[in-house]
């Protein structure tokens, strides 16, 4: 029983502007004219693309960037896997909008899965009121690991076949410091393998805002439910029943407001969430399942001030959740932070300290049994330090923070320390050439109950060169990058076993023109990735996938055609 129910906002789109000319009404425009009031000239082009790939599949693919007086057009490899396709057409006060959007992507396994959405929009827009409504449709393919126990634990690829659709309507109206609006969604989930149960939702929500000097106030109210009742179907017969009357009800609330008197920004939030699990109960072996009602509550404020390059910032947060049938059913977490930012000609620095506690009701568990740690009471206390310096050419960041963690005596994880440290520079050598490079590493030491010390350590780092020439119709260019990640555990001083893994990327490309119309783009891609993957470990008393890791050399080759319209 899987499902992912997302909400999904309607991307509203700005009607293309053609910015006012101030020249002079005579013969001298191009002297006194406001050149940051005349919109650039804009070259309409299409254009087709190939990749061949040694790999993963080969694939073709459109691009286009035309736009009128009352449309614009623009496609980017529309066609091949990661591409999207637009148009939108303006008449009047109404916007209308079609789009595809492919998503595609390996996962750690080198299993993929593909993504291909198509939509439909319309917005209404005047000064007093604004309209839109957006449909969608998107279908998930590819495969994912799965198992089965019986007659013999095994593990096997199982096909992914889901449409999830999508309706989404709204009306604002708003005036000069004010606006209000009512918005709808629906959803509607289907498993076409009948694997994973269908399932729907819907939520209403009304939004306010209130604009008055220097005082920002917005507010919103949303009210939902997630329904699943199809039948499970299922191979391993693991819930023992066969239909499932699923219902949770939600609620949301949020409101924020700012404002800015003497120099100091103030702002404050209250967001409250509450999810109401209405299904049934039903018997799970030796046990009954029991839905799980949940509740969060987060109130914060926080207030800034300036004083020349030196920014003085402060803080309070409350986070309260209510977790019903569980081991603890209340906690209470808060957070207090204190920070200085300090900038001066091309450097800049800061420095953050934060302290923070959790609290909560009694636990529900028996003496011999340990309190989980995200539940337990703890202290923490935590510090960031961050530096850095640029110039034209050259620049550098440096980042550290240092956590401690206490818990209760009650958890089995007593203390957590982290200490990590990231930093990234570059340098320009001339125009055509820059070089970049990125490190960090992450130590984390835990001390658990028994006094067991765990240490784990991760650590990365990398370096990209580029290189452009250009010539009057002919443009070269070089990049590489070499990436590597990597951490290692050990318990009381005993080496665990490590992970890494490193990548090379290496790129040559060149941009003929053809003529005025007609240019040209051929690259050659070079890839290498190894992975220190234990999946693919032989167990007797398991059926394993294998060669479950991404370690794989791929070169691609791809060849791109543009014409000006």
């Amino acid at each position: 029983m899987k499902a992912k129910l997302t909400l999904v906002a309607l991307a509203v789109l700005s009607a293309n502007v053609t910015a006012a000319n101030f020249a002079v009404p005579q013969n001298i425009e191009k002297d006194y004219a406001c050149k940051r009031c005349i919109a650039p000239e804009h070259s309409n082009t299409v254009g087709i693309m190939t990749e061949q790939r040694t790999h993963l599949d080969s694939q073709y693919g459109a691009n286009a960037d035309i736009r009128g007086e009352n449309y614009s057009i623009k496609a980017k490899n529309a066609g091949a896997n990661n591409g999207h396709l637009k148009a939108i057409a303006h008449l009047g006060d109404v916007a209308l909008e079609l789009a595809y959007v492919n998503r595609w992507n390996l996962d750690d396994n080198d299993i993929g899965t593909e993504r291909q959405q198509v939509s439909a929009a319309a917005k209404y827009q005047t000064q007093l009121i604004t309209a839109f409504v957006k449909a969608s449709s998107e279908d998930k393919q590819g495969l994912r690991i799965s198992s089965v126990v019986d007659p013999k634990p095994t593990n096997y690829l199982e096909t992914i076949d889901h449409t999830t659709q999508v309706m989404n309507a709204g009306v604002q109206l708003h005036g000069d410091f004010w606006n209000i609006g009512l918005s709808a969604f629906n959803s509607d989930f289907t498993d076409n393998t009948g694997i994973d149960a269908d399932n729907t939702a819907q939520q209403a929500s009304v939004k306010a805002g209130l604009n008055y000097g220097t005082t920002r106030l917005s507010m919103s109210a949303a009210s939902g439910k997630m329904i699943q009742d199809e039948a499970i179907e299922q191979e391993n017969s693991l819930v023992p029943i066969a239909n499932f009357d699923g219902e949770v009800e939600t609620l949301d609330y949020n409101a924020r407001i700012s404002s800015r008197f003497a120099g100091i920004k103030v702002a404050g939030f209250y967001r409250y969430s509450d999810r109401d699990n209405v299904s049934g109960e039903y018997e799970f072996f030796d046990a009954i399942n029991t839905p799980i009602d949940s509740s969060k509550t987060r109130v914060g404020i926080n207030a800034s001030y300036r004083l020349g390059g030196t920014k003085f910032s402060t803080g309070f947060e409350q986070n309260d959740r209510t977790r019903s049938d569980s081991d603890r059913e209340e906690t209470q977490e808060s957070e207090l932070f204190a920070r200085v930012d300090h900038r001066l000609a091309g450097f800049n620095s800061h420095i953050k300290l934060t302290s923070g506690e959790r609290t909560g009701s009694e636990y529900r568990i028996g003496d011999d049994i340990f309190e989980k740690y995200y539940l337990a009471d703890r202290d923490r206390i935590s510090t960031e330090l961050g530096l850095g310096y640029s110039q034209n050419n050259y620049g550098i960041n440096l980042q550290a923070s240092i956590a401690s963690d206490e818990y209760s005596n009650s958890s089995a994880l007593k203390e957590s320390d982290e200490v990590s440290v990231n930093a990234d520079a570059f340098y320009r050598f001339n125009e055509q050439l820059t070089f970049n490079a990125y490190a960090g590493v992450q130590t984390i030491d835990s001390l658990e109950i028994y006094n067991t010390k765990i240490s784990d350590e991760f650590t990365y780092f990398g370096f990209g060169l580029n290189q452009y020439q250009i010539s009057e119709d002919m443009a070269l260019g070089t990049s590489y990058t070499f990436s590597f990640s990597g951490s290692d555990t050990s318990v009381d001083s005993t080496e665990m076993g490590d992970y890494y893994q490193y990548q090379h990327l290496a790129e040559v490309h060149m941009d003929y023109r053809i003529n005025p119309r007609i240019s040209t783009r051929v690259a050659y891609t070079y890839e290498r990735h190894y992975d220190t993957s234990y999946a693919n470990q032989p167990i007797e008393s398991i059926n394993s996938l294998d060669d479950l890791n991404q370690n794989f050399t791929d070169h691609k080759l791809g060849v791109f055609f543009t014409i000006k319209l």
